[in-house]
């Protein structure tokens, strides 16, 4: 382990706490691939505070390999708004913040190609903005691959559900704190 990484990591941490501009993400989806949509999108404060949770009716099935992980089924989502619906409320709960996800590349992906279907952009999110708290713990961490990379930890303490991932991870923000 790299004792600097895991001390930038913890730096990371630390500053993070001591700001109020920046919000943590989450999704669940219909699965891993191109063409897969978010069914449920959290997003909670610095303070642990709830600024946004809904269910999002994807344009497809939701299938088993999914449900398996997450829970969530075409029954919960039948009701739900569609992404178009949510999009205007996601643009002002994340304009002008800094939005920490745990596994960014994933969710932003995710975010991008359900947008991609209604012909919407991202929601509020600037690429320069974006933290990636997976790649903090992994460097926290210090474990590596072979190829001397840091190998990513999962998410420890949630639920696959969108804000109680968020939850965990600001939970684990906190550890790496040292609170």
């Amino acid at each position: 382990m790299e004792a600097s990484d895991q001390i930038k990591a913890e730096n990371w941490a630390k500053s993070l706490l001591e700001r109020t501009d920046w919000v943590i993400l989450d999704t669940e989806t219909t699965g891993l691939t191109r063409g897969d949509e978010i069914i449920q999108i959290g997003i909670l404060g610095s303070d642990g505070t709830v600024l946004f949770d809904s269910y999002v009716r994807p344009t497809q099935v939701i299938p088993p390999s999914a449900i398996a992980i997450h829970g969530i089924t075409d029954e919960d989502v039948a009701d739900s708004p569609t992404y178009p619906e949510i999009f205007k409320q996601l643009q002002t709960v994340l304009a002008g913040k800094i939005v920490v996800i745990y596994n960014a590349a994933y969710d932003l992906r995710l975010l991008r190609q359900t947008g991609e279907k209604y012909r919407l952009p991202m929601p509020g999110i600037q690429a320069d903005q974006v933290e990636c708290a997976m790649l903090q713990y992994s460097a926290y961490v210090g474990e590596f691959w072979e190829d001397g990379s840091y190998k990513w930890q999962r998410l420890t303490g949630g639920d696959h559900s969108a804000l109680g991932d968020c939850w965990a991870t600001l939970s684990l923000i906190k550890r790496m704190a040292g609170c």
